[in-house]
């Protein structure tokens, strides 16, 4: 009797998804590298954490991660458990959650761990596309990053990433477009009219409402050259001004995802170093005021324009 189908249903962060389950955030295209996502059911993993995420007011799941073998085992309080195996480039996810929720979770730490595997950096960023270059958009939780993320897409920039990037350290750097959704505070989401957006029915995260493009504003899943990294401020008068490559790799490996061991942080703070000698970095003030939103993205075209 035959299995159920593992067909190649889109990609995100560079990953072809081969999976029989339904999606309903991914690029159009097959990706560059092929992951079967799979339901299953997976027993508690055994021994310590060897990483743990709490919850804060604006994410109120909590979560663990697991090393076993060669194996991870991702489990967030909202969704469950993942088991992540980068050798074999795959995926097994428990059932019952809310699918939305269950695949924006998949195709963040659990993602995040493929990529490193595969010689990436993952950076707790948004990211938007500005002209064919790519804008990174960098800072610690409560900063505005998806807000600002998203008010590039309302005037007509594609958004790459809302909350975690792949960046591809090849000969030149690029970033991979993640999911094509966004999580907005209610206030905000009403402020900001997306075209070629939807909002998801039935689905809230932490307060958020998930806001999904249409295809036509999706996009392909190829990675879009990096031009710029900024890192955001919050200050009561806006402006932009160069960093140098010692602090954007101090506040980027801040915000990088890596294991908790020696070889691990190693190797992530070589790929950050690579990153930054070669992408200029600048610091963004600005205030948190959907007011100057417009200023900011107008700093930010110019920004873009100037550096290709």
């Amino acid at each position: 009797m035959p299995g159920p189908s593992r067909d190649v249903v889109g990609s995100a962060v560079g990953f072809g998804l081969r999976s029989s389950l339904p999606f309903q955030t991914l690029r159009s295209d097959s990706g560059e590298t092929p992951l079967l996502v799979e339901e299953a059911n997976l027993p508690p993993p055994s021994g310590e954490p060897i990483a743990v995420w709490h919850a804060r007011p604006d994410n109120p799941f909590h979560a663990t991660l697991h090393r076993q073998g060669t194996r991870y085992v991702f489990w967030a309080s909202d969704v469950g458990r993942y088991e992540v195996a980068p050798d074999d480039a795959r995926i097994r996810v428990e059932g019952g959650a809310e699918p939305l929720r269950r695949e924006l979770r998949l195709l963040g730490i659990p993602a995040a761990l493929c990529a490193l595997h595969a010689g990436d950096l993952s950076v707790h960023a948004s990211a938007v596309e500005i002209g064919g270059s790519a804008l990174l958009l960098a800072g610690p939780s409560m900063h505005g990053k998806t807000t600002l993320a998203a008010g590039l897409a309302a005037v007509g920039h594609r958004l790459l990433a809302e909350d975690t990037v792949r960046c591809a350290l090849g000969a030149e750097p690029a970033l991979y477009p993640g999911p094509a959704a966004v999580r907005l505070r209610p206030d905000v989401a009403q402020l900001l009219r997306l075209p070629g957006a939807r909002h998801a029915e039935g689905s809230s995260d932490a307060g958020r409402q998930a806001i999904i493009f249409d295809q036509a504003r999706r996009g392909d899943g190829r990675p879009v050259p990096l031009r710029a990294i900024v890192l955001l401020r919050r200050a009561d008068q806006l402006g932009i001004r160069p960093l140098d490559a010692a602090g954007a790799t101090r506040d980027l490996f801040a915000l990088s995802f890596r294991l908790p061991t020696d070889d691990s942080r190693r190797s992530c703070f070589a790929r950050v170093v690579d990153l930054t000698s070669r992408v200029p970095a600048y610091d963004l003030h600005r205030p948190l005021s959907m007011a100057r939103m417009q200023e900011v993205i107008d700093a930010l075209e110019r920004l873009v324009a100037n550096v290709r």
